[in-house]
């Protein structure tokens, strides 16, 4: 397979007012030069939607078709599934969200597949999976105390497969290791003791600094006895961590960490840790099919997963909503001017291990073998933020956040797709992934294919909500997918192809 490396899209140049918080507080006085002066003239600032300041590419002569794909009708599909997980929170769930293999997830398949039927797709039916025994949290409980004062933490948050304590829990020392790099334990006695980690996100959850200096795996093999870690996102967020080391492990947010590390440093720290788990079997995740017939047997095959951590409006309502998009505008188009057969399909057991795509990879030879394109929507859409300059919080702005994109195929594929994607501005890096993630990892060399995701600041945190998607971001990404779409029903499937025959690139 060849790497593209074209021109970044130019940034974005803001439009409109500048991003206030949406609290409608005065913005935080400047520290610098001239602090004294802008103290004498404090503004007052209003909130506004900012969804509605975000850049608009307007429609080329001969793409005014496109303009059916409204970012705003995508966006309440947002709304709709961010709901379903929701509703877990308000029903007690510890670990809350679309979790796969729970009714929540059940109620996102049935979402898609009310959707799938309303708007006449054929074919539309579920495909089951049976899930392996699944960890799920029953009960925590944490509290440090010393010099006479005891704290509590409002954003606990098990690790996912965390070992569970000892009946009562555990009451043992706290030891601070800052980053956890080796340097960080030199000199300090951690042996049965709970361990505290500030990790840095870079840029996320997914890939954050305790992540890739194995933090908690050096805590472990030190003969800690429990892990408490921070994602140092400003503000206070529950995050959904994962790599606990046969350990219990717990994540809280920065303003409860902030607490600790001052316990800590006003002296001797004890922690009390409780969690109580269960492995649950003979759960089922399903995938949802739904297909569009074409003129011929040839498909284009598009996928987006439903499982999701908290509210998961970027990971992944917003790839779904972009799935449903181009379900609900290739639904109006007759029959006969659609070349390929179209396949919409919302895969399961995403952050298990992607059972949906792994079951067409394994059966690629039957299931893959006359399609001219797969394209995954997956983050497609999300704010773009910064730390605030100012003090410690995060600033949003009115730009979508750049893209990591990749492209399985022939040149003519990719000058299409990178096309598209400047006829309708999206944001996306300079140079294309050597190797795909999440979703598309399990079938990217199957046959020609397609990939944009971005895995934002925020993202499996609780922060992972409706207003920040941008619905903008999706309209752009719909746009662009409708027009590669349409380019690639113009070409035989053998011009799609990449130099080496997909089917037999991974075996």
């Amino acid at each position: 397979m060849r790497t593209w490396k074209v021109i970044a899209l130019g940034v974005l140049t803001a439009v409109g007012a500048s991003t206030f918080a949406a609290n409608g507080q005065t913005r935080p006085e400047p520290q610098g030069p001239g602090a004294d002066r802008a103290r004498q003239f404090p503004v007052k600032l209003h909130p506004h939607d900012i969804d509605q300041t975000f850049i608009q590419m307007p429609l080329a002569a001969g793409d005014e078709k496109y303009g059916a794909l409204q970012g705003d009708r995508m966006k309440g599909f947002v709304r709709e599934i961010a709901a379903i997980s929701v509703q877990s929170k308000n029903d007690g769930e510890l670990m809350w969200g679309r979790i796969a293999g729970t009714k929540y997830d059940d109620m996102a398949e049935a979402l898609v597949e009310r959707k799938f039927k309303e708007w006449g797709l054929e074919n539309v039916n579920r495909q089951y999976f049976d899930l392996p025994p699944q960890w799920f949290p029953t009960s925590w409980k944490v509290s440090a105390s010393g010099g006479g004062k005891t704290i509590t933490f409002s954003t606990l948050q098990a690790a996912r497969g965390a070992t569970a304590t000892p009946k009562g829990g555990l009451d043992l020392d706290v030891v601070w290791v800052g980053l956890g790099e080796e340097a960080d334990f030199t000199g300090k006695d951690v042996k049965g003791k709970i361990v505290a980690i500030k990790s840095y996100p870079t840029p996320s959850v997914v890939g954050h600094s305790a992540g890739w200096n194995r933090a908690p795996r050096r805590a472990a093999d030190k003969g800690a006895a429990g892990i408490i870690i921070n994602l140092a996102i400003p503000g206070n967020r529950q995050t959904a961590m994962s790599g606990a080391p046969n350990l219990p492990m717990f994540s809280i947010g920065t303003d409860d960490m902030n607490q600790l590390q001052g316990l800590v440093e006003r002296g001797p720290t004890k922690m009390h840790m409780e969690l109580t788990t269960e492995m649950r079997p003979g759960l089922k995740d399903a995938s949802v099919w739904g297909t569009l017939p074409g003129a011929t047997d040839e498909d284009i095959l598009v996928i987006a997963h439903h499982d999701a951590f908290f509210e998961g409006a970027t990971d992944n309502a917003s790839g779904m909503s972009v799935m449903l998009g181009l379900a609900e505008y290739y639904s109006k188009i007759p029959r006969a001017q659609r070349r390929r057969t179209m396949r919409f399909v919302t895969t399961s057991g995403h952050h298990i291990g992607s059972d949906g795509t792994k079951w067409m990879h394994d059966h690629r030879d039957t299931v893959l073998n006359k399609t001219a394109l797969i394209i995954n929507c997956e983050h497609v859409s999300a704010i773009q933020m910064h730390f605030d300059r100012f003090g410690p919080g995060l600033r949003r702005s009115n730009n979508m956040s750049a893209r990591r994109w990749w492209v399985n195929g022939s040149d003519q594929l990719a000058a299409l797709v990178v096309g598209a994607y400047k006829t309708f501005g999206v944001t996306h890096y300079e140079d294309m992934d050597q190797t795909t993630t999440g979703d598309m990892s399990h079938i990217d060399r199957d046959a020609p294919s397609i990939q944009l995701i971005e895995s934002p600041l925020f993202y499996h945190t609780d922060s992972d909500r409706p207003d920040y998607v941008p619905a903008q971001g999706m309209q752009a990404v719909a746009r662009a997918y409708a027009k590669i779409i349409d380019g690639v029903n113009a070409l035989d499937r053998q011009a799609l192809l990449p130099p080496t025959q997909p089917s037999t690139a991974r075996q």
